[in-house]
């Protein structure tokens, strides 16, 4: 057990809050388990899929929080807690954002290394202060290995049109088929029961 019992305080408040909330959404997409890894240089989310296949981060600058206070692990160490959070103990409490930032003012967030709890506190109107302990377990930080050099293949696109890409395709879908030619690049998924295939194709200008 680590001498200090908070290493990490955050608060955040409107824009800050909103854009957290959506990575958080982001990775609930990707992967079962969240990393919060905070750093000198920033709070890192992270998450990977259960066949490591895909990984997802997002690197929050101290600049970007109201407040952003990062103790070290001990006196005698410079090294941060790795913590893991299971997503859905997490997920629930930035569901609706939309009404979220209607109510609530400010989010502070601290980790404790004393009870291994990641504390959320929603400071709402009227005084109302709404607070969650979550467990988390302690972890090495979430990395991707690879070597860019070794992909040859780039796909870039405008945000949008991915969106608009994927959209077709049910909520419930976990696995969507990448196909591309030098003239086009497809989408396939495939549903068990005979419900049939949805395929969707954009040509490359």
């Amino acid at each position: 057990m680590y001498g200090s019992v908070v290493l990490l305080t955050i608060n955040c408040v409107g824009v800050c809050f909103t854009a957290l909330g959506k990575a958080i959404h982001a990775l609930s997409r990707i992967g079962n388990e969240l990393w919060l890894d905070p750093m000198v240089k920033g709070l890192a989310l992270r998450s990977v899929n259960s066949s490591h296949s895909a990984y997802g981060c997002f690197l929050f600058s101290p600049m970007f929080f109201q407040q952003y206070s990062l103790e070290s692990a001990s006196k005698q160490s410079s090294d941060t807690i790795k913590c893991k959070l299971v997503m859905k103990s997490v997920l629930p409490l930035f569901r609706c954002l939309t009404s979220i930032e209607r109510s609530v003012e400010r989010c502070h967030i601290s980790v404790s290394t004393a009870t291994d709890r990641v504390i959320i506190q929603f400071f709402c109107r009227h005084g109302i202060i709404k607070t969650h302990n979550i467990h988390f377990q302690e972890s090495e930080a979430l990395q991707a290995v690879f070597d860019s050099h070794l992909c040859p293949n780039v796909l870039k696109a405008p945000a949008r049109l991915l969106t608009d890409m994927v959209v077709h395709f049910p909520l419930f879908q976990e696995e969507i088929t990448l196909s591309i030619t030098p003239m086009k690049v497809t989408l396939r998924n495939y549903q068990q029961g005979g419900k049939g295939v949805l395929t969707l194709s954009c040509r490359l200008l």
